[in-house]
């Protein structure tokens, strides 16, 4: 996270004492005692498969076998909020490029959006026929695309939850996604050894990659947007 070792916030009485207009007050709320060189979460009761941490860096997101989410916090350590919603193992969180936001996907076919102040989900959408193994958020945040084992990728509304678009092509479960910076493209990354780029004004294909010889499990662009980077199980 940073060069500095990871502390806890000092405690109330100790709180009392700080100048709450000082610039640094977040240095100062921290004990130095603390400061250790890792931090272990302890909680779920299954395998965890995907973490995700908030923008500003003080706040964690875990996903679980055990059917759960859990929102970690930097300056206690400790887990402040328990999401339950989803009825099978969670595969796969993503915090909203904003932050306060955040979606997941499950194995009961849904994907879900929820806020850190709720545990109760905002939006959850269906339609997928099989399980959802990956999300992600748009740019702008106005819209979430999610993969599932059906074979197709789907852009979903998230300020009404309707389904914008739905991308057919991969021959296998489609288990990561990526936008590109202008929010205009999106990658699918599937166990079929292919990667598929879709123009999502029209939802049309507009690129094959065909390099791979295993499945695909992570990708990101470059902040321009010209280079993708692509993980598989390939050797």
């Amino acid at each position: 996270l940073t060069p500095a070792k990871l502390r806890e916030m000092k405690s109330a009485e100790l709180l009392k004492d700080i100048d709450k207009d000082a610039e640094d007050i977040n240095t100062r709320m921290m004990d130095d005692r603390t400061g250790e060189s890792s931090r272990t979460f302890y909680g779920h009761s299954g395998p965890v498969y995907r973490c995700a941490f908030a923008p500003e860096k003080n706040l964690l997101l875990s996903c679980s076998e055990d059917t759960t989410i859990r929102l970690w916090s930097f300056h206690t350590w400790t887990c402040i909020v328990v999401y339950k919603g989803h009825l099978f193992p969670v595969w796969d969180v993503r915090f909203s490029p904003h932050g306060y936001y955040f979606a997941s996907c499950s194995y009961d076919k849904t994907a879900r959006l929820w806020t850190t102040d709720s545990n109760q989900p905002l939006r959850i959408f269906c339609g997928h026929l099989s399980d959802v193994d990956c999300v992600q958020f748009h740019p702008n945040s106005n819209y979430i695309a999610s993969g599932s084992s059906d074979r197709t990728v789907r852009l979903w509304d998230v300020l009404n939850g309707q389904l914008v678009r739905q991308m057919c092509g991969h021959k296998g479960p489609i288990y990561s996604l990526a936008f590109s910076t202008c929010g205009r493209y999106l990658a699918s990354g599937s166990s079929d050894h292919t990667v598929l780029v879709w123009d999502l004004s029209h939802g049309q294909l507009v690129a094959s990659l065909l390099r791979h010889t295993g499945s695909i499990h992570t990708m990101s662009f470059s902040r321009d947007g010209n280079i993708l980077a692509v993980g598989g199980l390939d050797c």
